[in-house]
């Protein structure tokens, strides 16, 4: 009997460091995963205005916009933009997340603040969705 408790219990001090390390991995492996998939408001992004003679990171080029600095048509074709780029967004209380990996790329987030003044891309994209359209409604009607 004496056998078995002590199966049961951890006596050695190489397996209590082993599981001590193991248990800390799966905690910061975890956390880890939460942070970068949990969602956070979407935010314009526009270019810094000063010259930085050394550039380490993409994301150093880019800053959040104020409210007074966001472009026009920024709030009217967000969502038309992100849905045309992103499948996976969430929209509550009129606001727009998205997940905190794809926030972190500045670079592309100042590429769809970008998109939503172009009206050229937006009329592509609005054709294109017709001729998507008209092609499935043939296909439709063709069977």
């Amino acid at each position: 009997m004496v056998m078995i408790t002590r199966r049961l219990y951890i006596t050695n001090k190489n397996e209590e460091k082993i599981l001590v390390v193991l248990v800390a991995l799966i905690v910061s492996f975890s956390l880890y995963y939460y942070l970068q998939n949990r969602y956070v408001e979407l935010r314009p992004v526009i270019l810094k205005e000063y010259y930085q003679p050394i550039i380490l990171f993409d994301n150093q080029l880019y800053k959040f916009a104020e409210p007074n600095e966001v472009p026009a048509n920024y709030y009217k074709n967000i969502e038309f933009v992100i849905d045309h780029s992103i499948r996976d967004y969430v929209k509550r209380d009129g606001k727009i997340y998205v997940r905190y990996k794809l926030m972190n790329d500045l670079n592309l987030i100042w590429n769809y603040t970008n998109r939503t003044g172009n009206a050229e891309w937006i009329m592509q994209e609005i054709n294109e969705d017709k001729l998507k359209l008209q092609k499935f409604e043939d296909s439709q009607s063709n069977k």
